[in-house]
Formats: C-alpha cells, structure tokens, sequence
C-alpha cells in the first residue's frame, strides 16, 4: 500500500484531504478509510494512482510558472509599476509573449496590497471591464456605464492605488478612453501591459488617440527575447547548476515559456531514467517543442 507515500504528500503540499481525493478522482470518505489503512473496496487501484500523483508533483517542481525569479527583467517591470503607484502615473509595459510579464505584475500585486490587477479577456467590452473593477474594488452600482464609472471614481479618490490591466491590447478604444478618464479624475496610477501592438493601439493609426497616448509617462519595451542573465537565473534554479545555460539559451530562443517547458520536460526524463541531466535529454525534448 502507498498510504505512507500519500501521507508524506499530503504534509508537503499541505492540501486536505479532499483536495487530495479530486486529485486521485476519489470520493474524501475513501481516501479517509485509505489513509486509516480500513478501505476494503480496490486498494490496488488507489495504490497505483498514489504513485502517479506523486511523479506527477515531483514534475511540477521545476514548473517555473509557479515559482517568481526575480530575474533584472522582472525587477524592471515591478520598477515600473513602482514608478506609476508612486507617482500617481499612467505605465506602458509591453514586450513579446512568454517573457514573464504577467508573473512579474502578479508578483508586485502580491507584495502591495493596494494595487488591483485584471486580465483581459477577448470578450472585454466598456461594460465587462467597469463591471470587473467594480468587483474588485468590492464596488456595488448599477447597471449602466455611467453609474458603474461614477462609483469606481469615487472608491478610488485618494486611495493610493495601482491598477494593473494586463493583455491590454485586447481592450478597445472606448475602454481605453474609460481607463484615461479613471486616472485624470480619480488621480491613480494605471500600468498597461501587453503585446508590442498595445502602443501602435494608443497611438492609432493617424495619432487619433493623443489624449490618451500623451498620458502614458514611460514605456518599459521588454523587447523580442529574454536576457541572457535572466535565462541563466531560471536554468540555475531548476538544474541546481550553470553547465547547460548556454544551450537552453540557444534550444529557448529566449522565451520563458519556452524555457519552461524545456526545463519540466529534461527534469522529468532525468527522472523516468533515472539518470542527471544532460545534454542528450535537452536535445531529445528540443525536438518535439513546437516551433
């Protein structure tokens, strides 16, 4: 029986042990007679899932999409919200996707309890966006536009708060001009953060958009590619070592997720074979990341 191996899982993760029973797609009462050593139904079975959980967690160890580095990129971007929550400011943070902004904005909402972060989704119009920083304020108004915008300018009025709209290029132009008009009356500091096209949105394609374009204090341009420090940063950290960083920086091509994947994927394989990672594995799972 692996009721050892499920205990020693459970106090490492700290889950209940419901948690622990969708994990294992069991019912709590089971797992709770599994754990006690009573269970009479198919203990085999749990036996086997047990065992699975667990290589499963041991591979999410080195998942860097659940571990913050603050690598020089990151610290830049916390700076640059830094800069907008004090100076009352409005930020643009824009760069290539999978170079770590989303987790390094997370990580400075996380450290400041005064900042309020949203993701956008394709489907934000004006409306859905009021309606989502009104829930994250702990705002109640009413339906219309006008009285959701109201009551969010009145809640923010002299609170000190950032706020943080990331995937912004997915915004349009009305919920733009809605952002602009929040941070002129309500004087906060806003960072918006996405793709390169965020600021050919502000800019419009003729400078239509100058009111807002010209509120935008600094631009922080991650650019194309991760730096070569924050590679060897997140390379040292899950290998425990600086003897590959020059080929994942080269198998990468610089994207974090990338990298991500790269690292989970020659950890998990060391592990299937029982053997230290080398550079054989990083060019065995090299060859099936998608292009």
């Amino acid at each position: 029986m692996s009721i050892s191996l499920l205990k020693q899982h459970i106090e490492a993760t700290t889950l209940s042990q419901s948690q622990v029973a969708a994990q294992l797609g069991k019912s709590p009462a089971t797992i709770n007679q599994y754990l006690q050593g009573k269970y009479k139904g198919d203990v085999e079975s749990i036996d086997k899932a047990v065992v699975e959980l667990v290589e499963r967690q041991k591979s999410k160890s080195t998942d860097l999409s659940n571990a913050f580095i603050e690598t020089p990129m990151a610290h830049r971007t916390m700076q640059s919200c830094m800069f907008a929550h004090a100076m009352n400011d409005m930020q643009l943070i824009i760069g290539e996707a999978g170079l770590g902004k989303t987790m390094a904005l997370k990580e400075y909402a996380a450290r400041n309890s005064n900042v309020v972060m949203l993701e956008v989704d394709p489907t934000f119009s004006s409306k859905v966006l009021l309606a989502e920083i009104c829930n994250a304020l702990g705002v109640t108004a009413g339906r219309n536009n006008n009285a959701m915008m109201t009551a969010v300018i009145e809640k923010l009025k002299g609170s000190d708060r950032l706020l943080i709209i990331d995937e912004a290029e997915l915004l349009t132009l009305n919920s733009l001009e809605i952002l602009r008009r929040i941070h002129d009356k309500a004087c906060i500091g806003i960072v918006l953060a996405g793709m390169p096209r965020l600021r050919a949105n502000l800019r419009g394609a003729r400078g239509q958009y100058k009111q807002i374009y010209s509120r935008i204090g600094m631009v922080h341009d991650l650019k194309m590619r991760l730096p070569v420090e924050d590679i060897a940063m997140f390379c040292e950290a899950a290998l425990g070592t600086a003897e590959f960083n020059e080929t994942l920086n080269k198998v990468s091509q610089g994207n974090a997720r990338r990298l991500n994947k790269l690292l989970r994927g020659i950890n998990r394989m060391a592990v299937l074979n029982k053997a230290p990672v080398n550079k054989d594995m990083i060019g065995q799972f090299a060859d099936r990341l998608i292009d």
